[in-house]
C-alpha cells in the first residue's frame, strides 16, 4: 500500500512540475527603425542620425496566457517601467519561466507615455491547433491594454491574427517576426 501511495505522489508531483513548463533565457534583436523607418525612440524626423542617440527600444517582453493578466519582464523605478535592457536592439531575458505550450509573447518598446508594439507571437508546442484561438484573443487583448496609442500601428501593420511558431522551432534557431527575432535557449 506504501508503494502505491509513494508511486501515486511521485505521478502527481512529476505531472506538476512537468506542467510548469520550463526555464529559457530569451533573446530578441529588434530592427533598427520601426516598419514604417522611424526611430524606436527619439525624434522621428531625425532618423538614426547621431542627434537621435536614444534611438534604440527600451525592450520588454511579456508572456500571455489565456487566464489571468500578462506576466511582463521589466524593472519598476518608482512611477516609471524601465528595460531590462535600456536602449539596445539585442536584450537578452535571463532564466524566463515559460507556461507550457501554447502562450503568447508580446514584445514592447517600453516608452514614457504610450508604448510601442514590436511584435507578437504565439508559441505552439505540437503540430495542433489546440488553444491557440484562445491564446490569440488573450493576446490581442493585451496588446490592445499595453500598447493603447499603436492599436491603429498595429492595424497598419495587419496585426489583427498573431503569428504561430513552434517552440522547437525557436530553440534551435531564431524565430523571424515582422520588427524582431527571437530565440529561446534552454536553461540547464
Amino acid at each position: 500500500m506504501r508503494f502505491v501511495a509513494a508511486a501515486l505522489f511521485m505521478l502527481l508531483f512529476t505531472g506538476e512540475v512537468l506542467g510548469q513548463g520550463a526555464v529559457y533565457d530569451l533573446t530578441v534583436t529588434v530592427d533598427r527603425t520601426k516598419i514604417n523607418k522611424s526611430p524606436w525612440d527619439g525624434v522621428p524626423g531625425l532618423g538614426s542620425s547621431r542627434a537621435n542617440i536614444n534611438s534604440a527600444p527600451d525592450m520588454a517582453v511579456c508572456i500571455v496566457q489565456v487566464e489571468g493578466k500578462p506576466q511582463c519582464l521589466w524593472r519598476p523605478k518608482g512611477p516609471r517601467l524601465l528595460s531590462v535592457c535600456q536602449n539596445a536592439f539585442t536584450c537578452k531575458f535571463e532564466k524566463v519561466a515559460l507556461p507550457p505550450a501554447p502562450f503568447g509573447l508580446l514584445f514592447i518598446d517600453i516608452d514614457i507615455r504610450l508604448h510601442d508594439l514590436v511584435d507578437l507571437v504565439i508559441v505552439s508546442g505540437n503540430s495542433t491547433a489546440a488553444g491557440e484561438a484562445d491564446v490569440e484573443r488573450a493576446l490581442l487583448a493585451a496588446m490592445k491594454t499595453l500598447t493603447p496609442g499603436l492599436s491603429e500601428t498595429a492595424k497598419e501593420r495587419d496585426v489583427e491574427k498573431a503569428k504561430v511558431m513552434p517552440l522547437q522551432q525557436c530553440t534551435t534557431s531564431a524565430c523571424r517576426l515582422s520588427q524582431s527575432e527571437f530565440r529561446l535557449t534552454p536553461r540547464k
